[in-house]
């Protein structure tokens, strides 16, 4: 499939002759993908595509298309490729070669190549562009002749070089991550990727150019071969990334949540190339799955995914196998076979996570051939209701709680994932009205939930196999504990965390799923002092350690370079779910928003959380301040909506509740509520309200 763009040019059009060219190169198409290098989308050469509509003003129209009468030139970009960089050759520019009167006769003709074997369709994400603009902090002489760039934080994108030489004279530009000792940039855990780019000057007083088929990961860019001694404004940092609007912003009184938040967004930004990537500088750049779906609850709360997921669940279903597997990276491309358990559920978790956000039933519909498939998939490898990755015991059963401190078994994750699956196949059914499949597969995940608990559940220990947090997380998360035994399996995972040292073990499918059960279950504070911990393993470490995006590793800055070490993976930023949704209090009670849930969980040590979101109905917001004897909640709920508002009962003893200065609750009973605010439940944990649109100002007193 190719997503074809369509753009307005009349302004660029001249009077008279007008002439379009076009420049190629290969980028993910032919770049060569992976860590081998060897992988590519590509079918044969380089190729393009252009149809041009003009509208006369007498009502005619004419349609120009590419077609065998266009001729080609070797271009001055020399050699290009997305891991390994640009190199330009200025010597090598052809004045005017894309407008009228260029002198053609030494040009080539084109071929005409099939397509029979391509979907064209529109574009459906949003647009990757250039979004930020970025002046170094500090420049560094590191050796005679060799300039290193610090430009304060890492990010992705390509550069602007603006230079005045001798024709021939060569800049020389290496992008990293990481520094070595004596200041050089530190490319080991880059691995095969080379990430330089070279620029051969003309000799023109003045040139600037910027790489057009490449870009990085990086914080560093070392510059060699630069004429004289470049200032800030001879190379500027250039931070793109699919241009999906920020629809969310955290803030604390707590500094280093606040810097997890930004790192985090950071990290989003950088991994977002149309597809959801792994990481943005080494040999990989993929379009993994299992990342994607456990981050998708935070990535919809920072930004308006909608669109960039809707496209990339039509990569995830176009490559889907005949049989129904689903692989572990979409565009399907290096990794054969069926998607480890966690990965491949990302076809059935991404699209019910779209809905919940943006109440958008078309993800639901147009994703529900690829759900039911994979589910189906898992069932005819299923013994006894039970899913194993591997159809041989012993054998390697997948990812698990990939980069985990604790490892935790992975057959029954992947149990646990086929259940998850199950159920959400099941509420989508019943959302898109196929009755027949809603009893088929919730029949299906009771089944399965009876043979998981029969075949998991250590009934002596009262834990899961292996006793880690992520053991016990996921079935507890997904509902495959049974109520009565729920407050014993929390009661081991805070119990782990603190013998810990309120740390978390827990690896990529565990991490989002901590911190928000801990609160569910009444340890809040708990979570909350994990959540600031600074020592290994924790958030806080790494913002300690320099990190201005989230690292792959817990501890990526002692694990070796030169293996899998990115310092940008956003992954372990799905904490950022728990910031949103416990401390502010900002969760969907239905579909899109159209009821809201603001429920704040303020822990002891923190005196002020502020949240907002712009959802389809508009901005929803949360900020409380709290005080030895007061709380104090702000909250903006938009039109047409309404909320459910829990206010922490945090003076069980005696309060008052005010709105604007007006009680609403006193001793415990209703004072003096209206049609935009009812009293719905008082008890032990929260005072609970329906609120109607508008802006409101509570505070709840100790008496």
């Amino acid at each position: 499939r190719v997503q074809y763009q369509v753009y307005d040019v009349t302004e660029m059009l001249d009077k008279g002759v007008n002439t379009a060219g076009i420049m190629l190169g290969n980028m993910w198409w032919s770049s060569g993908l992976g860590w081998n290098g060897a992988a590519v989308y590509s079918e044969g050469p380089l190729r393009a595509m252009m149809q041009l509509r003009v509208e006369y003003t007498n009502g005619k129209t004419e349609i120009f298309t590419t077609d065998q009468s266009w001729k080609g030139q070797l271009s001055p970009v020399t050699d290009n490729s997305i891991y390994h960089g640009e190199t330009y050759d200025a010597r090598l520019e052809i004045p005017m070669w894309a407008q009228p009167g260029l002198q053609d006769e030494k040009w080539y003709n084109v071929d005409k190549i099939p397509m029979e074997n391509i979907a064209v369709s529109a574009a459906l994400g949003p647009p990757i562009r250039i979004n930020e603009e970025l002046e170094a902090q500090k420049i560094t002489e590191v050796k005679p002749g060799i300039f290193v760039y610090d430009f304060g934080t890492n990010l992705v994108g390509a550069e602007r070089l603006k230079v005045s030489g001798n024709n021939g004279d060569t800049v020389v530009m290496k992008f990293a991550e990481l520094l070595h000792d004596d200041g050089t940039v530190a490319q080991e855990n880059l691995r095969s990727a080379k990430a330089t780019d070279r620029y051969i000057l003309k000799g023109d007083s003045s040139e600037v150019w910027e790489p057009s088929f490449t870009y990085h990961g990086y914080r560093y860019v070392q510059v060699e071969g630069f004429p004289g001694t470049p200032e800030k404004e001879n190379l500027v940092a250039l931070r793109f990334y699919s241009d999906a609007p920020e629809s969310g912003h955290f803030e604390s009184s707590n500094t280093l949540l606040n810097k997890v938040w930004q790192n985090t967004l950071n990290g989003q930004k950088g991994n977002m190339m149309s597809v959801p990537t792994d990481c943005p500088q080494r040999d990989e750049r993929l379009g993994w799955m299992g990342d994607a779906q456990i981050f998708a609850p935070t990535a919809c709360y920072n930004m308006n995914m909608m669109g960039f997921f809707e496209k990339w669940m039509r990569d995830i279903t176009d490559s889907q196998d005949k049989s129904g597997y689903v692989y572990d990276v979409n565009p399907a491309i290096v990794v054969d076979g069926p998607a480890k358990a966690g990965w491949g559920d990302a076809v059935t978790v991404v699209p019910w996570v779209v809905y919940n956000f943006y109440h958008d039933k078309r993800i639901l519909s147009d994703n529900y051939d690829g759900m039911k498939a994979w589910v189906d998939y898992m069932k005819q490898k299923s013994t006894g209701y039970i899913y194993r990755w591997s159809e041989k015991p012993g054998d390697w059963e997948g990812y698990g709680d990939w980069i985990s401190v604790e490892k935790s078994p992975t057959a029954p994750i992947s149990a646990a994932y086929y259940y998850h699956s199950t159920r959400i196949l099941a509420k989508t059914a019943a959302i898109l009205g196929k009755d027949d499949d809603r009893m088929y597969y919730d029949m299906l995940a009771d089944s399965i939930a009876v043979a998981f608990r029969e075949k998991f559940f250590e009934t002596g220990k009262q834990n899961y196999p292996g006793e880690t947090q992520t053991a016990n997380l996921i079935p507890l998360a997904f509902g495959l504990t049974p109520d009565s035994l729920q407050p014993v399996i929390a009661k081991n995972i805070e119990k782990d965390v603190v013998d810990r040292g309120y740390h978390p073990t827990t690896g990529f499918l565990g991490t989002p799923l901590l911190l928000p059960i801990l609160s569910e279950y009444g340890y809040n504070q708990v979570a909350y002092q994990t959540a600031v911990g600074t020592d290994y393993p924790s958030w806080g470490y790494m913002i300690n350690k320099g990190a201005t995006t989230m690292w792959e590793l817990w501890n990526s800055d002692s694990e070796p370079p030169e293996g899998m070490n990115s310092r940008n993976h956003f992954a372990l930023g799905s904490v950022v779910e728990w910031y949103y949704g416990y401390l502010a209090g900002i969760r969907p009670a239905d579909p899109g928003f159209k009821k809201a849930i603001i429920a704040p969980m303020p822990p002891k040590g923190l005196e002020h959380v502020e949240a907002r979101l712009q959802t389809l109905h508009g901005v929803l917001s949360s900020s409380w301040e709290r005080t030895d004897d007061s709380f104090s909640l702000i909250v903006t709920i938009p039109a047409n909506t309404t909320a459910m508002v829990n206010i922490p009962n945090l003076f069980p003893g005696g309060f008052t509740l005010t709105e604007t200065g007006r009680e609403i609750v006193k001793n415990g009973k209703a004072a003096d509520t209206s049609k935009y605010i009812s009293l719905d439940n008082i008890d032990a944990q929260s005072i609970s309200l329906n609120v109607a649109a508008g802006t409101y100002n509570f505070k709840l007193t100790k008496i």
